[in-house]
């Protein structure tokens, strides 16, 4: 895939694609999040392509227009926040585990959490995963909890070698409960697969004093351009005029991938509806023959159901236009 500008995504004029959320035909799980996807020019049968996590684990969807997607099957039980890499005709799909007790004989202290990853050529039969990083080293996983958690991984190419960003630490919300990532982190590797040496310093940290991450950097998807970095931030913070936390997806850019600056915000968490919540992750792609950005994003909201109070959690899509 072609690498845009940064005044290409700068320019956009952006909308949502609806006011609901978009058909995944999910009704076991009532909350279905972090989506990472594949254009049809990207994939190996010329369908777009879509991972996303619910309580139980990974899940694969496929569609033929982006706009209403068909479940396939439970990818990795107890996975969390897929990433899907493409390289030559290679397939990488990354997500974090945190169970005790992972994928046959293989033991871990249920406080630790780890980076796994497996390879494909057709996006339907996947490598046995294997670990790539471990929480067990990264002093700044720990938690409020005091388990150890990493999160959101998503891998970029840079200069010939290989960053891995990654989300370290974890806490709640104050007023909601709502698990967010502290930090943003990132290691390097000639190779692909690793092994990976974590950067000494955080590349973002919760900040009292900002605007908007306050209460949490969350979720944040680095975004290559073909003159630098731009990434999409669902940052948490403290609303004076609501009296409470809420979440904005912010707009970021980067000449190293390392220091960045907030642009623009490009959506807050609404009054009502499905995503009065919290916006919690996104992904972005640029579709060279409709001129135009595609962002799939998770954000939820509470919902009632017989006398009992709980998240629902969807997908949506933001469309950016040239503007």
């Amino acid at each position: 895939m072609r690498y845009q500008s940064m005044d290409k995504l700068l320019s956009a004029y952006w909308y949502s694609f609806s006011d609901e959320p978009i058909p995944t035909r999910v009704k076991f799980a009532p909350r279905l999040c972090d989506p990472s996807y594949l254009l049809p020019e990207e994939s190996p049968d010329g369908l777009w392509h879509l991972f996303a996590h619910t309580w139980i684990g990974l899940e694969h969807f496929t569609s033929t227009s982006g706009l209403e997607w068909k479940r396939q099957h439970l990818l990795f039980l107890r996975g969390h926040y897929p990433f899907i890499f493409k390289q030559g005709n290679s397939y990488y799909l990354l997500f974090e585990i945190h169970d005790k007790v992972f994928f046959g004989k293989e033991k871990h202290n249920s406080k630790d959490s780890r980076i796994m990853m497996c390879t494909s050529s057709d996006l339907s039969l996947w490598s046995e995963p294997r670990m790539v990083l471990d929480s067990a080293g990264i002093a700044r996983a720990k938690s409020e909890s005091g388990n150890m958690r990493l999160s959101r991984p998503e891998l970029v190419e840079v200069d010939g070698h290989f960053r891995l960003y990654f989300g370290a630490g974890e806490s709640r919300i104050y007023d909601s409960c709502q698990k967010v990532t502290k930090r943003l982190m990132c290691a390097e590797s000639d190779f692909i697969d690793g092994p990976y040496t974590v950067f000494s310093r955080s590349i973002m940290e919760t900040e009292p004093d900002s605007m908007w991450r306050n209460l949490a950097v969350g979720s944040v998807r680095i975004v290559p351009c073909s003159d630098g970095f731009a990434a999409l931030e669902c940052a948490y913070y403290y609303d004076e005029k609501k009296n409470k936390s809420c979440s904005a997806l912010l707009l970021l850019t980067s000449q190293d991938g390392i220091e960045w600056n907030d642009i623009k915000v490009l959506q807050q968490t609404a009054d009502k509806g499905w995503a009065s919540r919290y916006i919690s992750s996104a992904d972005l792609r640029y579709k060279e023959n409709e001129d135009s950005w595609y962002c799939y994003y998770s954000a939820n909201c509470l919902e009632r159901k017989l006398g009992i109070r709980f998240v629902k959690e969807s997908l949506g899509l933001l469309l950016g236009k040239d503007d």
